[in-house]
């Protein structure tokens, strides 16, 4: 099979899921009512707001949807909303774009771990089918760039230690842009960023004896693109909101924009870390890898609803491959594997100690490093051909099973109750 191939299927599939009734429903979709006034903010009315969260993938997403025709014009006063004579497909757009590319950059990964194409494929066909990483990516949020910035700069860092010569630098530069990206998107992104700096240590002392320079300076590469990115985008941020707006309530900038922008800085960590306020689908850090709690995102006039609830077998089935390579991996697992092992706990714990209400699409950088890790396992076990191919043919019907499945709860279909009700197989998914 030609290299190509697999791509060509993944970004095929991955675009008609994403695109398909992307403008459906013509409502307001849970946090929509949020991100929705942050992008119109800075395509259209200019006005200062406060959020918890940097601008890149705001900016994105206003940037692009005002490339198509977005206006503003709108209010987003509350879930279920109508649109109306505004398209929601333009605010949407982005998000689904960072979401078709995802499983190409995962497919990537795993080939650059050394990860049979087979495998490898599957992973990606795993991303692709997973219910909730398709929710999070057709509506106005900012995870589906945080992922794919995440994982596509621990890609382009592998694919640069590889290469020689001027490609090596231009992916350790692509690797810093890309932190640069997830750390811009949400302060859990900057895992990227430590995840590569442990990599960039890992190979300083592993050529300590016969001189570091090269690993030293792709690390310095790696962090002033990073920083680069970061600043440029919050440049670009106080250059949009110029008008007065409800965000001054928690201060005006000043104009040394350096300033202005280290007072923000603390405002936000503090007000991130200080939400006190409780929410009914929120849950705890020890419940997300075995989805206890869903999140309920909309409902409509006859009977139709959107949760974010993952493919079971996605979850379920990373969470008992990451339990039995951590437990029963060989040597050759920790070889492969110890790099998303590492990213697995980097993106995990500091949301362990966070004190405020968490949700379970917290959980989607560390799903996708435990569901790496789980893989690498996979293909030091299945070494024989024929048991390869039963395996991964019975693992991918299960995929598809499952996400047709629950297909109804991700595009908000109008399907018999009796099957929606059917989906409820715990008491938090309802």
């Amino acid at each position: 099979m030609k290299w190509w191939v697999p791509l060509v299927i993944l970004l095929g599939l991955s675009a008609v899921l994403h695109l398909w009734r992307l403008g459906v429903p013509r409502q307001v979709i849970f946090d929509e009512v949020h991100f929705g006034k942050f992008v119109t903010a800075y395509c259209c009315t200019h006005q200062r707001f406060f959020d918890i969260h940097p601008p890149h993938a705001k900016l994105l997403i206003a940037g692009t949807a005002k490339l198509i025709g977005y206006q503003g014009g709108f209010n987003f006063d509350h879930i279920g909303e109508e649109y109306g004579d505004i398209s929601p497909i333009p605010l949407r757009l982005f998000p689904a774009i960072a979401g078709i590319l995802l499983p190409l950059i995962f497919y990537a990964l795993l080939r650059l771990l050394k990860v049979s194409p087979l495998i490898s494929f599957f992973g990606g066909l795993a991303v692709v089918l997973d219910n909730a990483s398709l929710v999070q990516t057709r509506i106005i949020a900012l995870d589906g760039l945080l992922l794919t910035a995440t994982f596509g700069s621990l890609a382009a860092y592998l694919a640069g230690a590889r290469s020689q010569g001027t490609s090596a630098w231009l992916w350790y530069i692509v690797a810093g842009v890309l932190a640069g990206l997830a750390a811009g998107t949400k302060f859990t992104g900057l895992a990227a960023l430590v995840l590569l700096g442990v990599l960039v240590l890992q190979r300083v002392l592993s050529q300590i004896k016969k001189g570091a320079t090269r690993p030293l300076l792709s690390g310095l590469v790696i962090l002033v693109s990073a920083f680069v990115v970061y600043i440029a985008g919050w440049a670009v941020n106080f250059a949009l909101l110029t008008q007065p707006g409800e965000g001054d309530a928690w201060g005006v900038p000043t104009g040394n924009f350096w300033q202005d922008t280290v007072t923000l800085h603390r405002t936000m960590l503090s007000a991130n870390y200080n939400l006190t306020a409780t929410h009914p689908d929120e849950s705890p850090w020890w419940s997300w890898p075995v989805m206890l709690t869903s999140i309920f995102y909309w409902n409509g006039d006859g009977g139709e609803v959107i949760y974010f609830l993952g493919n079971p077998a996605v979850w379920w089935g990373s969470t008992l491959l990451f339990l039995w390579a951590f437990f029963l991996g060989r040597r050759e697992v920790w070889k492969r594997g110890w790099v998303p092992f590492l990213g697995f706990l980097i993106a995990m714990l500091p949301l362990v100690r966070v004190p405020r209400a968490l949700f379970l699409y917290h959980y989607l950088t560390p799903l996708l490093f435990s569901l790496a890790f789980g893989l690498v396992w996979l293909d030091t076990v299945l070494v024989s051909p024929e048991r390869r191919r039963k395996v991964l043919g019975a693992a991918t019907l299960a995929l598809v099973v499952f996400f047709l499945a629950f297909a109804p709860l991700t595009f908000g279909l109008s399907v018999a109750p009796g099957w929606i009700s059917a989906l409820y197989w715990l008491p938090n998914w309802r």
